[in-house]
Parts: C-alpha cells; sequence; structure tokens
C-alpha cells in the first residue's frame, strides 16, 4: 500500500507543481481521502470493514482522454527527460523520481494482486482523482493465475 500511495501522490504532486509553476506563490491543495467499507455478516453480528478506499484528488491539470489508456502502459511516461549536469560525479548519483514509466502500472498490479484495484478518473484541463480499493481482510487468497 504505501508503493501505490506513494507513486500517486508523486504524480499528483509532479502534475500541480508542473501546471502552476515552480515560482507559483500558492498550490491548489491535494486532497486525500480514505473511507473505511463496512460489510454487515448474515446473521447480523458484529460489522468488519472488508476494504479501504484511498482517493487522492489534485489540481494539476488532468490527463487528456486520448491519453488515459496509455497510462497503464509500461514505460510510457508524460515526466520530461533528465539530463544529466555538466559537473556530474558518479559518486552524487541520485535516481530520478520520476520518468520511468513503472509507477502506476505495477500500483495497479500490485493492488490487483492483493485483492484490491487502482482506477484513475481525470478533467482534462482541471485535475485527476484517483481510487486505491484495497482489501484489509487477511484472509485473502494469492491469485496464482
Amino acid at each position: 500500500m504505501s508503493h501505490i500511495c506513494f507513486e500517486v501522490l508523486k504524480n499528483a504532486l509532479r502534475a500541480v507543481v508542473e501546471k502552476h509553476g515552480p515560482a507559483a506563490d500558492h498550490f491548489p491543495s491535494i486532497k486525500m481521502l480514505v473511507a473505511e467499507g463496512e460489510e454487515v455478516c448474515p446473521t447480523f453480528c458484529e460489522a468488519n470493514a472488508q476494504d479501504i478506499t484511498i482517493k487522492i484528488a489534485d489540481e494539476g491539470g488532468g490527463i487528456p482522454r486520448s491519453a488515459i489508456p496509455r497510462i497503464w502502459t509500461y514505460m510510457y511516461t508524460t515526466a520530461e527527460s533528465q539530463d544529466l549536469d555538466p559537473d556530474f560525479n558518479k559518486s552524487d548519483f541520485k535516481a530520478p523520481m520520476a520518468g520511468f514509466g513503472y509507477g502506476l502500472p505495477l500500483s495497479r498490479l500490485y493492488a490487483r494482486y492483493f485483492g484490491g484495484d487502482l482506477r484513475l478518473e481525470s478533467v482534462d484541463g482541471h485535475g485527476t482523482d484517483v481510487y486505491m480499493n484495497l482489501n484489509r481482510l487477511s484472509s485473502s487468497r494469492e491469485p496464482l493465475m
């Protein structure tokens, strides 16, 4: 779950800064909502939370509808390639935080592997809402097929 949240928040932060400019005086908030689902057992015993849904909403400009299918494709990225500084020293190497095109596809794969899902709704020109549905029960079985 921490990997998924990190990737989605990183994308939201980058989108907001790229849309509003790094020198902006004020950035719109990135909103995170965590909701616990409930399932009432058939014998009317105490309700048990089965899943958790996390919604992360940004105002980073959104994604054009034509690009939505590509965001789930490995190696597709909207991040600018990062050029090395001319004074680059191998001992100073720091891996870039974005640009490989694995963040969202792997995050969705992890969510589905553990019995959840990752969905994205975007309004081009405004922002993006990402919904993470995560299974809270430790009894979920490992999907081998």
